[in-house]
């Protein structure tokens, strides 16, 4: 398998190799076989290829309660992180996370086949980055502009149009808060919103002890569920004592799976949270 495999890429390489010679290969071909072995990369695969290109996404693209594509993903092959895995499915491009095993990273680049690995954006402008990078490697480089401008426009949008700076802490399952480093942190601050997690000297993901939660509340406590783990109990994001803030501090909920992954679901994401900060900016006026 790894022989005919390894023949076939010799033969697409050295025709590359013809048609740049006759001045014909300015841009590679668009890969026909894509396999993505993240749930944030299988997202814009979704948005960004041809379905006939899409070989194979993630499993965990099928958690309704953690993906924001698992209607479209019940329909497509989904892998495992082994190579024996994803070879299945013969794809000629893989999107792998930084985070992707690199044993399976390495096997498959000895097989000969392309593997691209992106790690996590921690900014909106790492994100469009991202969403432009992953459009030009599967062959579909408007797509990634087109989708590019729809974020921007969500973002501006949903821009704050006050002076005053509401401070929000977002409170993930395991109890972790999104400190600056984090997306969402910077999503907040393009909102027009304070994250309080510097307050309470929490960085990057870090979990939030509760004692500091109720001795320094934030304005805005936004709980975050119904993704991995979601129906097991959470003795932070979910404990009573927090509950009992009462007046004290506004709060509300969004969906986990609109906070971790950038790209298109930032336009959910910005919507809910400004709703959420312009409800809070109106109990104070």
């Amino acid at each position: 398998m790894a022989a005919g495999r390894t023949g076939a890429i010799s033969r697409r390489m050295a025709a590359a190799g013809l048609a740049a010679a006759a001045g014909l290969g300015a841009a590679p071909a668009a890969p026909r076989r894509i396999v993505s072995l993240n749930p944030c990369l299988d997202a814009l695969l979704v948005h960004l290829a041809d379905r006939r290109q899409i070989a194979g996404i993630s499993r965990l693209s099928r958690d309704p309660q953690g993906s924001t594509i698992a209607g479209i993903a019940a329909t497509l092959p989904v892998a495992g992180e082994t190579a024996e895995e994803v070879l299945r499915l013969r794809p000629d491009l893989v999107l792998a996370s930084t985070h992707t095993a690199l044993a399976t990273r390495r096997a498959l680049q000895r097989l000969g086949v392309e593997v691209v690995a992106f790690g996590p954006p921690s900014t909106v402008d790492e994100s469009l980055s991202q969403v432009r990078q992953v459009a030009a490697r599967v062959g579909r480089p408007a797509r990634g502009e087109a989708l590019g401008v729809r974020i921007t426009a969500a973002l501006d949008g949903a821009a704050a149009r006050g002076a005053r700076r509401p401070e929000m802490l977002l409170l993930l399952s395991g109890g972790l808060a999104a400190g600056p480093g984090s997306l969402p942190d910077d999503l907040l601050r393009r909102l027009g919103i304070a994250n309080a997690a510097p307050r309470l000297g929490l960085t990057g993901w870090t979990p939030a002890p509760v004692e500091a939660l109720l001795a320094a509340p934030p304005e805005v406590l936004v709980r975050a569920g119904g993704a991995r783990g979601a129906g097991r109990p959470d003795r932070i994001t979910r404990h009573p004592a927090l509950d009992r803030l009462g007046g004290r501090v506004l709060t509300a909920e969004i969906p986990e799976r609109l906070l971790f992954c950038g790209g298109p679901s930032l336009v959910e994401a910005a919507t809910r949270l400004a709703a959420i900060r312009d409800q809070a900016l109106e109990r104070r006026a």
